[in-house]
């Protein structure tokens, strides 16, 4: 996310048409996995523990090829004026997915984005949990990769927009 973000920030288009605002950064929170024994039957289990992200909990995308849009009766999303237009904040998070797969050279795709938009500092930004990755070969990322199958779910449900033009991206599902 910290390269996406670097890239982001040095795309001509993608520039704020006023110094008031900047597109938002994606950040991914950080997870610890505590392993716990059981004292009686000496089990161990594991658990995943992140901190609580205030906020209202958004799912952006999926590894099955859901991707959050019109569809979903959002017409109230939040939006920023750019060089290259008015573009709504989500899209970010969006292109973030397709431009790893660009970035990658196809091999794989961050998705299942989920968590929430803070606007409580001066910049907004998404802080998301629980990514999924999707590669094309094997199964390398455990159970929520869907392999080739979900590279190519994204594929064609992702619709470029503003962002993905200004990140030079070549356009998806034509």
């Amino acid at each position: 996310a910290e390269k996406f973000n670097t890239v982001v920030r040095t795309a001509p288009l993608l520039q704020s048409a006023t110094r008031e605002i900047r597109p938002p950064e994606l950040r991914f929170m950080l997870c610890h996995v505590y392993t716990i024994k059981d004292t009686e039957t000496k089990e161990e289990k594991g658990y995943l523990v992140e901190k609580k992200i205030p906020g209202k909990f958004t799912k952006y995308n999926s590894n099955n090829g859901y991707v959050k849009g019109a569809k979903d009766g959002v017409h109230n999303t939040r939006t920023i004026e750019l060089v290259s237009g008015r573009v709504k904040l989500e899209e970010f998070v969006q292109s973030f997915s397709h431009w790893v797969y660009e970035y990658t050279n196809h091999s794989m795709i961050v998705c299942d984005l989920q968590g929430v938009l803070n606007e409580e500092g001066r910049f907004p930004e998404f802080q998301l949990t629980d990514p999924a990755i999707c590669t094309r070969k094997g199964q390398r990322y455990g159970k929520t990769d869907m392999r080739l199958n979900g590279v190519r779910k994204f594929c064609t449900t992702h619709r470029c927009g503003p962002v993905c033009k200004g990140l030079g991206l070549p356009y998806m599902n034509k």
